[in-house]
């Protein structure tokens, strides 16, 4: 018996109808019947009954659904672990990340995965949304840290929750209250922002209240954003995470109304990637959760 046989079975009942499971795996009809009818002998028994309501498990056809999946599912398994064996650089890990995450992530989440994987090699591209979503779809790396929700077609699982905040110069006069910020502030205060293509999460938060930010500058680096505004050159909204770790001397406050923006993973090989992939994608999700 052959896999062929068993994964034309379950595109059948997955279809449920003959014809369309040739179109879709680009047989004739009659075809996709030869199979069926050679696998049921095979069995010794049939699978399926077919009516002009299309067709019906028999009994025996229930039993083995779930096992031959099973089959079906280990053989795309052994196959895809096959070709990553055959592959030079099975053990590199290409990432796709912006700064924070960079930054104040990715060097635990990288030495205690190669503590358990020595083996493993990484490469690290930075870039902003734009840029991994790219490389994303483009399949030139292996996992993204993105934002959800997307528009990408990959596998996302998000990670956590990440607090928008606004900060400013604590020569700032809006820096000695002890509120949140109300986002109308950044129409009339000079405003630092990314570059247009990185910038997103000051303008989902500013075009959500209806704000036209009054921006002043423009950069692409984070830290350099942080010390302009250290120089009272402007403010600034920036993530949480972003801010871990910095010695910049800022103000920082909640945003009016508070925002936020969840930071997931996306896998544009899910069903194919390497076994390492998959197990550095579930180790960055237990990891995350830890230190939640």
């Amino acid at each position: 018996m052959s896999i062929k046989k068993y994964s034309t079975f379950l595109k059948i009942v997955e279809l449920g109808s003959l014809s369309k499971a040739a179109e879709a795996l680009g047989h004739t009809q009659s075809g996709i019947t030869h199979i069926l009818h050679s696998l049921e002998e095979d069995l010794g028994f049939s699978l399926m009954t077919r009516s002009r309501s299309g067709i019906t498990l028999t009994h025996e056809g229930k039993l083995l659904l779930p096992l031959l999946q099973d089959v079906v599912n280990a053989d795309k398994k052994l196959q895809r672990e096959i070709k990553n064996l055959k592959h030079s650089d099975k053990n590199t890990i290409r990432i796709g990340t912006f700064t924070s995450v960079a930054v104040n992530w990715l060097p635990d989440i990288i030495k205690e995965f190669q503590s358990l994987h020595a083996d493993c090699k990484f490469e690290l591209i930075d870039g902003g949304y734009d840029d991994i979503n790219d490389m994303l779809s483009s399949k030139k790396i292996d996992v993204g840290f993105v934002t959800i929700p997307n528009t990408l077609e990959c596998k996302c699982i998000p990670l956590y929750d990440d607090r928008l905040l606004a900060v400013l110069s604590i020569e700032n006069e809006l820096a000695k209250s002890k509120d949140a910020l109300p986002v109308k502030y950044f129409e009339s205060e000079p405003v630092i922002s990314l570059q247009e293509d990185t910038d997103l999460d000051t303008r989902t938060v500013l075009n959500a209240s209806g704000i036209t930010p009054n921006i002043k500058f423009r950069t692409k680096d984070d830290y350099a954003m942080l010390a302009m505004v250290e120089k009272n050159l402007g403010i600034c909204i920036v993530p949480e995470l972003l801010l871990h770790g910095t010695n910049h001397r800022v103000k920082v406050m909640e945003l009016d109304p508070p925002a936020k923006r969840t930071i997931g993973i996306a896998l544009p090989q899910y069903e194919s990637a390497s076994i390492m992939v998959n197990q550095f994608a579930d180790f960055i999700v237990n990891w995350v959760n830890s230190k939640k």
